[in-house]
């Protein structure tokens, strides 16, 4: 019976977490586009920030904001099958690839702290397959981001070249991988806690008895 309620809820919380989170994008996008804008035209003289820059941004956003639209319509219209998380999902990680790819600078810029947002957010699918999924995901993005940085990006001779600027620490790269992965068994045990509430508990706690 456990099985079948829990098969009951999640189908109906999955979707309203896909939702959710749909409605997160959005103001993701809209926030984090708005503060790309600033700091580019009002809040830094850096040239690098405008022009093809800023445009790769806007149509990376753009991208972005078409493909969460096209998920609204389909959640609108009760339209959610298997597969549709972990396109979403995917489509996400491919994304924050490309805003790290081309900006140049690869895993030093603070946009790779993306990477957890969406582990975090398949959590609300109530999947533990696609938690994993998202977690290695996330862990193999982030190595082809930092290979990409390393052989294209920088080149390898200049990258391990002695007194690098540009190198960085192997204990930081691991550390990060690791985060990842932790961050990965938390949003696993979100949803196996959500489980158990939906079965309920096999023992019952009585109410204390009242003092005489």
């Amino acid at each position: 019976m456990s099985d079948v309620r829990w098969d009951d809820a999640r189908r109906v919380e999955a979707w309203a977490g896909e939702v959710r989170v749909n409605l997160l994008r959005v103001a993701a996008l809209v926030v984090f586009y708005g503060h790309h804008l600033l700091n580019a035209y009002v809040w830094s003289d850096d040239p690098g920030l405008r022009g093809r820059y800023t445009a790769s941004v806007t149509v990376i956003v753009l991208t972005w904001s078409v493909a969460a639209g096209t998920l609204h319509v389909c959640l609108h219209r009760r339209w959610c099958p298997p597969g549709l998380k972990y396109v979403a999902v995917f489509w996400d990680l491919a994304l924050v690839s490309a805003l790290l790819i081309i900006g140049g600078e690869g895993p030093r810029t603070p946009l790779v702290l993306l990477y957890f947002v969406v582990v975090a957010s398949a959590a609300l699918r109530l999947s533990l397959p696609l938690v994993a999924a998202t977690t290695l995901g996330a862990m193999a993005a982030a190595i082809l981001v930092m290979g990409h940085y390393v052989f294209i990006s920088v080149g390898r001779d200049a990258y391990y070249a002695p007194d690098s600027a540009y190198r960085m620490a192997r204990s930081h790269e691991i550390i990060f991988l690791l985060a990842l992965g932790a961050c990965g068994l938390l949003a696993g045990q979100s949803v196996r806690q959500a489980r158990r509430l939906v079965a309920g508990y096999a023992v019952l706690v009585d109410e204390p008895a009242e003092a005489a």
